[in-house]
């Protein structure tokens, strides 16, 4: 009876060792998790590279590259990564696709950047400009390449000075020069603003803008000194650009 337990209790351990080899491959699969759809959500990058899979091999991306771009998360995973678990999410959006760790994502929806609004903004300014000249009885204006690249280009020519910034002439007809403009002292109006409602959108900063040229830059509720708002002037051009904590605008016409 002696041998015969312990023949039973040889061929119990010798089926519980086969157990846990045959278990072996379910938990090394394990390590990937469980992949998870959750509802569409917003969200934005603030760093880090976008694999093209769980397997985290090959970078489909980088998050510097989607900063102004809101991306959508569909899916949660908990992968492993260097040893660590990691939870992981599925961004899907027109731009990029790919898996992030979920620590260089934050919710929400992201503010475009100034620099992208530009072109939605000029227009708006050019609208509301030709809609108060028509008003008046004075031809339309349009906005004119050569001043928009002067704008545009203005790291080279307007430098930050204590709390406003200046011009630097030399430097601006430089730059005008080769564009075909004028050169010397322009007809050109700029302000600053750091007010939480004017960036809200591009809209309100358009309508900054707005304000900027035709009402609180020249300080004429009626317009009627305004530069943009002379009988003599058809081009224009218009630029924002972010500062810390706010945005600059610039205009100027011919």
């Amino acid at each position: 009876m002696k041998k015969l337990m312990q023949g039973l209790l040889v061929a119990l351990g010798m089926s519980l060792v086969g157990v846990g080899l045959s278990q072996a491959p379910t938990a090394q699969a394990a390590k990937l998790g469980k992949i998870s759809k959750v509802k569409k959500a917003p969200y934005h990058a603030t760093k880090g590279p976008i694999y093209t899979s769980t397997a985290l091999n090959k970078v489909q991306g980088k998050a510097k590259s989607y900063l102004h771009v809101t991306l959508y998360v569909t899916k949660h995973a908990t992968l492993k990564q260097n040893g660590k678990k990691k939870v992981f999410y599925y961004v899907d959006t027109q731009q990029v696709k790919g898996w992030m760790w979920r620590g260089y994502l934050k919710n929400g929806k992201v503010s475009p950047s100034i620099d992208s609004m530009n072109a939605v903004m000029a227009q708006e300014f050019v609208k509301q400009t030709n809609q108060y000249r028509t008003a008046k009885g004075m031809n339309p204006v349009a906005l004119d390449p050569a001043i928009m690249a002067v704008l545009k280009g203005h790291e080279s020519w307007l430098k930050k000075s204590g709390t406003r910034y200046k011009t630097d002439w030399t430097a601006y007809d430089k730059l005008a020069g080769k564009l075909g403009l004028p050169t010397g002292s322009q007809m050109m109006t700029d302000s600053e603003t750091k007010d939480k409602h004017d960036l809200k959108n591009s809209q309100s900063l358009a309508q900054f803008g707005i304000d900027t040229a035709m009402i609180v830059g020249n300080q004429q509720p009626d317009y009627a000194h305004a530069d943009i708002l002379q009988p003599d002037v058809s081009r224009v051009g218009v630029f924002w650009f972010a500062t810390e904590g706010g945005a600059y605008f610039m205009y100027m016409v011919a």
